[in-house]
């Protein structure tokens, strides 16, 4: 939880940050005598952020006689919860503590009075683009209600980027030769391959120019059976272990399923690319 210096409605007392409820123990802080009833004592609940609860000296009556407090009140009393405006530094530390490796440059946030709670700017309520953008956060409050705040920010991280070291072509395995890794300053974002590893054994779906960072939708698994080309089929009949010569309908990475033709019976059925040139027929489809 984040302490504010926070300020009451003049003479109203506060109420406590992680109540939604107005208890005995905030009314003792007027009524002495109500330190006779346990502290915990959920009384009414508790306002909005800001907004007064006037208890009037009727309802405060009728309160102290159904908890025995004696003396009866004479005198109304308002309760309210506090608010106060974050500060640019308190914003900072809680994106910090999302992103502790990012530059957070903060260009404007939100003014309005919050109420005292804890203080959250997920990752997921960041927004932006080169220029920057929004961090929407909130204050959880009173048990679960959350009080919404915002930022207009630019935030940079470091992240290591496989980027092309020529243009590449679609559909051309990659080696070792046509990429780099690289340690760039730049906005947050998700889909970026990171470590060469995930380019092994890859190919582009599409044209990449030279110098562009490779996104993982832009790559897919190498083609190990290609459409057309005759492949040798394993497959399982009762106790039996049989291979064949078949023609794939399709092409395929390994572990994807493709169609396959007898070229003798005509028949076609569905089997897993094993290996460059081979397959494995489901069981039961011969």
């Amino acid at each position: 939880m984040i302490p504010l210096a926070a300020f009451a409605l003049a003479g109203c007392l506060a109420v406590g940050a992680g109540s939604d409820q107005i208890l005995a123990g905030d009314l003792a802080a007027r009524f002495p005598e109500w330190v006779a009833v346990p502290p915990e004592t959920p009384l009414a609940l508790a306002p909005a952020p800001g907004v007064q609860r006037v208890f009037r000296v009727l309802e405060l009556r009728r309160l102290a006689e159904r908890w025995s407090v004696s003396p009866l009140p004479g005198s109304e009393v308002c309760v309210t919860r506090p608010v106060a405006v974050f500060t640019a530094g308190q914003l900072l530390a809680a994106m910090q503590k999302e992103l502790p490796a990012a530059q957070v440059e903060m260009l404007d946030f939100s003014h309005q009075p919050a109420p005292e709670g804890a203080l959250a700017f997920p990752v997921s309520g960041l927004r932006q683009g080169p220029a920057g953008g929004y961090w929407n956060g909130y204050v959880t409050y009173g048990g679960n209600h959350r009080f919404t705040l915002w930022a207009r920010v630019k935030v940079t991280v470091a992240a290591a980027r496989v980027v092309a070291a020529r243009d590449l072509k679609p559909g051309l395995a990659l080696d070792a030769a046509q990429f780099r890794l690289e340690t760039r300053e730049e906005v947050p974002a998700a889909g970026f391959v990171s470590a060469v590893e995930e380019v092994a054994g890859k190919v582009p779906r599409r044209a990449i120019a030279a110098g562009t960072a490779l996104r993982a939708e832009w790559l897919e698994p190498a083609k190990v059976v290609l459409r057309g080309e005759t492949v040798q089929v394993e497959a399982v009949r009762g106790g039996a272990r049989l291979e064949l010569e078949c023609v794939a309908e399709a092409s395929g990475a390994i572990g994807e399923i493709i169609p396959i033709l007898n070229p003798v019976s005509k028949r076609r059925f569905p089997a897993r690319v094993e290996s460059r040139g081979r397959v494995v027929a489901a069981k039961g489809s011969l």
